[in-house]
């Protein structure tokens, strides 16, 4: 297909079996795969294949269109687009059916020796970071494979086995697989111990619940958003939840209550289903921490086998030696990224003396060493797990013509985590009114990242000497 050592291939896809073939081939043949959210708008797929300077993409029929158009300015002419079948029509001309690829590997012969190193970059998710807009996250062959390691150690025969003549996991894959949680926290380690996996493309409940159902699944890897549904959900019955023995839960805090609430509903306990909340990030590929007992709602747990972990104070950057004393988590091992893309003084900020990485959360330990995260330093907003990059969204509200300055925070939401919402600073004798400005960002950025909190329209926006806008100011004056 023309690709060679090191080019980077676009994955844009829903939770289709053929993606996951997708990634296990890309990383084979020494290519890198670049995980692209398949909601994305054109402009923001465009913005990430440019960004990972892709030399080819993998996706479904139902997208082709977006994707195509992402693609027009940013593909070399002739170069790979690998299209996924999905009964949604046919395929656009000029394209390679997946299914080609298949039968054409049917015919080569088994990879027996590899061109890559383990230091070499295996795939390219984008994550903001604790600031700024989305980079590029380079993560190592070591990397994945030490995390899935590290994770196996801590939690097996504590949560799971690998599959034996007479037993076999059953898991459903939810969690989107571009996603570094649905990719290395689900995906790969759990097929590295023969697990089943049944894909998912779309949270859809009725369908979701048969499949728990149907296929006597042992486990679940969820988001916070789904165990809330799984505790106002009126026709889900204990009878569901029969066959399993965990829930691993990440990507956004969880509650004590929003446990309590489910064993509660369900008739259930600690005994027969262990909800266990992890910590983790894109940068640290991804697991940090994790509370394999189950028994501490509302800890993210202790930190996996081989991971190093310190509280430091913000401030003084002195370690924090005290239990319930807060300070900003920082994380050290095998599992750390390599550094964003083309971005040293980003990777400069985050991965700082000895390797230590900053988190950007800040949390503190009781006696039995368990984490609590209590609050962020980072700006991210996190929408049911999704990141939303405040800066992301203040340029596309920039270029508004009535608009002259803008903020984007992030607003608790009940349902959601947190929900964006804009302060806009409107030029002199404009007429734009709330409902303009959210019909003006809903037209360029996935559904998560719109702005559900609202717009407020303010004199100034609050910055420091320096021209950093003070985001805690505003959640002081105007969130209550």
């Amino acid at each position: 297909m023309g690709l060679r050592k090191g080019d980077v291939v676009a994955l844009i896809t829903p939770n289709y079996p053929e993606a996951i073939l997708g990634a296990i081939g890309i990383l084979e043949a020494d290519l890198i795969a670049t995980t692209v959210n398949p909601t994305y708008t054109s402009n923001e797929i465009k913005r990430q294949l440019q960004a990972a300077d892709a030399k080819a993409v993998i996706t479904v029929v139902e997208i082709a269109r977006v994707v195509l158009e992402a693609t027009r300015d940013t593909l070399a002419s002739g170069a790979p687009f690998v299209v996924i079948e999905d009964g949604s029509g046919p395929i656009p001309e000029g394209s390679v059916p997946f299914k080609d690829l298949i039968t054409r590997g049917k015919t080569l012969p088994p990879i027996t020796r590899y061109q890559s190193s383990p230091e070499d970059v295996a795939i390219l998710p984008f994550s903001s970071g604790t600031t700024g807009m989305p980079k590029g996250v380079m993560l190592t062959h070591n990397n994945l494979v030490a995390n899935m390691q590290m994770v196996d150690y801590t939690c097996e025969n504590k949560l799971w086995q690998s599959t034996t003549a007479d037993f076999q996991e059953v898991i459903p894959v939810i969690l989107p697989f571009f996603h570094i949680f649905g990719f290395n926290g689900l995906v790969l380690p759990r097929l590295a111990c023969g697990t089943k996996l049944i894909t998912i493309p779309k949270f859809v409940p009725e369908l979701f619940i048969g499949v728990l159902t149907k296929h006597r699944v042992t486990g679940l890897f969820i988001v916070p958003p789904i165990l809330l549904f799984f505790n106002v959900c009126t026709f889900l019955k204990k009878q569901n939840f029969e066959s399993m023995h965990h829930f691993i839960t990440g990507a956004a805090p969880l509650s004590s209550t929003d446990v309590e609430n489910f064993y509660r509903k369900h008739q259930l306990n600690n005994d027969q289903l262990k909800i266990c909340q992890g910590f983790g990030m894109t940068e640290t590929s991804p697991v940090v921490s994790l509370d394999v007992s189950g028994t501490k709602p509302g800890s993210i747990g202790r930190n996996i086998a081989g991971c190093e972990l310190r509280l430091v104070d913000p401030v003084t950057k002195e370690d924090i030696t005290d239990q319930g004393q807060t300070g900003e988590i920082w994380v050290r091992g095998p599992h750390v990224m390599k550094g964003y893309l083309n971005n040293e003084s980003a990777t400069r900020e985050m991965i700082v003396e000895n390797g230590w990485l900053r988190t950007g959360d800040i949390a503190y330990y009781n006696e039995e060493f368990y984490f609590f995260v209590t609050d962020r330093l980072k700006e991210l907003i996190k929408v049911k797990g999704f990141q939303v990059a405040p800066a992301e969204l203040e340029a596309v509200l920039r270029t508004h013509p009535d608009i002259q300055e803008a903020a984007v925070i992030g607003l608790p939401d009940e349902r959601c985590g947190e929900v964006p919402k804009a302060f806009v600073v409107a030029k002199k004798d404009s007429k734009v009114s709330e409902e303009d400005v959210k019909e003006f960002v809903k037209d360029k950025v996935s559904e998560y990242k719109q702005l559900q909190g609202g717009v407020t329209f303010v004199n100034n926006i609050p910055k420091n000497a320096s021209g950093k806008i003070l985001r805690a100011k505003l959640k002081s004056d105007y969130v209550k």
